[in-house]
């Protein structure tokens, strides 16, 4: 007998009560399937199973997980699909909101209380979505993103295709990166990066390394130079930062890292109340974290961003972009226009 399908086994996961999430890891072929033979809501306050992790982002632990006890591996080449260019709709009524929020979020910045901030919204595409080819198509768009497609029964439904690595820990190896600022794609790959982007992507650098110099020896802690990085239709600047240590506590470096600079605030105290006060969003997973942990010392957590939740009448995107005390709002908000092309584009 052979073997069932990707789409075979995904198509019947779906009509079933059960909890399950596909993912493939970022330049990797292998798509992983763990599924629960139930809909039980299974959650972890230190990340010690073995399982996809995935956690909201005011709200991190305890995380809810699907164990990785019923696993399939599928060897899987998605389908050719070609990036179109699409338009996201014009809603006057959020865009005035996102753009009040930003004007608010550069005046705490002029009065000291803030260095940066990441302002979100959510878009409401209606319509009927084919979660299967939507899934299939994100594969085929964005080979060196994480690529998922979550469901519990219980909860609800999230995919997405996320450019950002949280922290790896692979036999005392732990790396993180330090992403921010944002272009359009160039095929020349030739880019003229601002003050404002370089900016914004030094915060991040700076108060990352700093927070790994807390929890580690400031000798073991190693930054890259800066590099362009593509996440499909768009690029970011980068540093890979990296430790090699016997012992690595978790849960403990959990709590340093999330909210990264990149989707937060600095400093993250006065961030995350500025954005209770001002964003009028919950953004539930959105930029929260997921991912596979192997065992204790093999992990894989990214940051979850270019993502969607599906939901009946169709779906909603969450996009967010980056502010800091020279930002200009109309940019900022064609810097989220842009993101919510990445899930469009695989329409």
């Amino acid at each position: 007998m052979s073997k069932p399908s990707l789409e075979e086994v995904f198509i019947q996961l779906l009509s079933t009560d059960k909890a399950f999430v596909f993912y493939r890891l970022p330049n990797k072929k292998t798509v992983h399937c763990y599924y629960q033979m139930d809909a039980l809501f299974n959650s972890t306050a230190n990340l010690k199973i073995r399982g996809f992790v995935m956690s909201r982002f005011d709200s991190p632990l305890p995380s809810v997980y699907i164990s990785n006890k019923n696993e399939l591996r599928f060897d899987y080449d998605p389908p050719n699909f070609s990036r179109k260019d699409v338009e996201v709709s014009i809603d006057s009524e959020n865009k005035k909101s996102f753009i009040n929020t930003v004007n608010e979020t550069k005046k705490a910045i002029t009065s000291g209380y803030l260095k940066k901030l990441v302002v979100a919204r959510k878009i409401t595409k209606k319509g009927k979505v084919d979660a299967l080819k939507l899934f299939t198509n994100l594969l085929g768009l964005y080979p060196h993103a994480m690529v998922y497609f979550w469901r519990h029964p219980k909860g609800e439904t999230w995919l997405g295709a996320s450019p950002e690595k949280l922290f790896s820990i692979q036999s005392g190896r732990l790396s993180t990166m330090a992403l921010a600022g944002t272009l359009p794609y160039n095929p020349k790959d030739q880019y003229h990066w601002g003050d404002k982007e370089k900016k914004e992507q030094a915060w991040v650098r700076k108060t990352l390394q700093a927070d790994l110099e807390i929890l580690f020896p400031t000798q073991v802690v190693h930054c890259s130079d800066i590099f362009t990085l593509r996440a499909g239709n768009l690029v970011h600047l980068c540093n890979e930062l990296s430790v090699v240590v016997q012992n690595i506590d978790t849960k403990t470096l959990l709590n340093k890292l999330h909210p990264t600079p990149a989707v937060g605030g600095i400093p993250e105290e006065e961030g995350m109340r500025f954005l209770a006060e001002h964003e009028n969003l919950d953004r539930a997973y959105y930029t929260g974290f997921l991912g596979p942990l192997i065992e204790e010392n093999h992990m894989d957590l990214f940051v979850n961003l270019r993502c969607a939740q599906l939901i009946p009448e169709g779906l909603v995107l969450y996009v967010g972009a980056g502010i800091i005390e020279d930002s200009d709002p109309e940019k900022e908000w064609e810097e989220t226009e842009n993101k919510a092309k990445t899930l469009l584009q695989a329409l």
